[in-house]
């Protein structure tokens, strides 16, 4: 029999294929990644990735981009955190996820016109709420309005922040949108966590780019900052997004944490309908970012 958080996701699904394919979507949630990064979905296994203009992007889209150093924690039950991106535009989907049950963190997009309710709805139903701030990124792709550019000074940085976050109240952390120009940007990526000084905020490198120094910069700014370990839909078939779960349930095992970020597709919300199963028998906890980064920080305080 399925449990309510199951039939829930599987609504979503539903409603967001059926909505994918009646509107034709133009503005596909997480497309926008894809551009980004120059069509890596298209690339396969071993295949050379095309450049965008003069950054280096990553070679291989099956490949995941790992953070230099791995945090290992031992001694405690594995812990999987799981972010969804781009949530705003489709007010059903994200509903359907704030009543799924699952400890999923909502990463939302600021300029989403329901930005504001789908924050406070979330957060009523005890889910985690990020913002999901748009960043410059490499090529012709657009972040977004109010996006940080890395030619912005700190107060224009700090007026764009501070907006974005007054679009999603109650956010407790918060990962780029896009960004892989910015987040290379050691003295951009300055500017942002300056601004942000004293928030409290959580920082969680989404890593569309294989030389960001985001997470580097922001430790040094003193927030407290993670890493993205894997995609889960970056290439977008079932198999491949089954795949991904598996290799962050893995991870998890492996160094005691992990982050996976996923987006609102059909294929992707199918697949957390078995998540809580697949975790529990791989004896991995799911958490929010706000858990995993405590026990992270008592780890290391240990």
């Amino acid at each position: 029999m399925s449990s309510p958080a199951t039939s829930v996701i599987h609504m979503a699904s539903a409603a967001a294929a059926a909505m994918l394919l009646l509107a034709g979507l133009a503005f596909q949630l997480g497309s926008r990644e894809a551009a980004e990064e120059g069509a890596l979905q298209a690339v396969s296994p071993g295949e050379a990735a095309p450049v965008l203009e003069s950054l280096p992007v990553v070679a291989d889209a099956a490949m995941p981009v790992l953070p230099e150093e791995t945090f290992v924690m031992s001694g405690v039950r594995p812990m999987l955190a799981v972010i969804i991106d781009d949530i705003g535009p489709e007010v059903a989907v994200a509903d359907a996820l704030v009543a799924s049950g699952l400890p999923l963190t909502l990463s939302i997009l600021p300029f989403a016109d329901a930005a504001p309710d789908i924050a406070h709805a979330a957060s009523a139903a005890g889910l985690e709420v990020f913002l999901h701030l748009p960043m410059e990124p490499v090529g012709l792709a657009d972040p977004g309005p109010n996006a940080l550019i890395r030619a912005h000074d700190i107060a224009e940085i700090a007026r764009r922040t501070g907006w974005a976050l007054s679009r999603v109240p109650g956010a407790t952390g918060f990962n780029n949108h896009m960004g892989s120009a910015m987040t290379t940007d050691r003295a951009a990526m300055a500017r942002v966590f300056a601004a942000l000084e004293g928030s409290g905020l959580i920082f969680v490198d989404s890593l569309t780019h294989q030389r960001s120094v985001a997470a580097a910069v922001a430790t040094g700014a003193g927030l407290t900052a993670l890493r993205r370990d894997v995609f889960l839909d970056h290439v977008r078939t079932p198999q491949a997004i089954d795949a991904a779960i598996g290799e962050a349930l893995d991870r998890a095992v492996a160094t005691g944490s992990a982050i996976a970020i996923g987006h609102p597709h059909a294929m992707t919300l199918a697949a957390l309908e078995g998540l809580a199963e697949r975790a529990e028998a791989a004896g991995v906890e799911l958490v929010t970012v706000s858990r995993l980064a405590e026990a992270r920080g008592r780890h290391q305080a240990s």
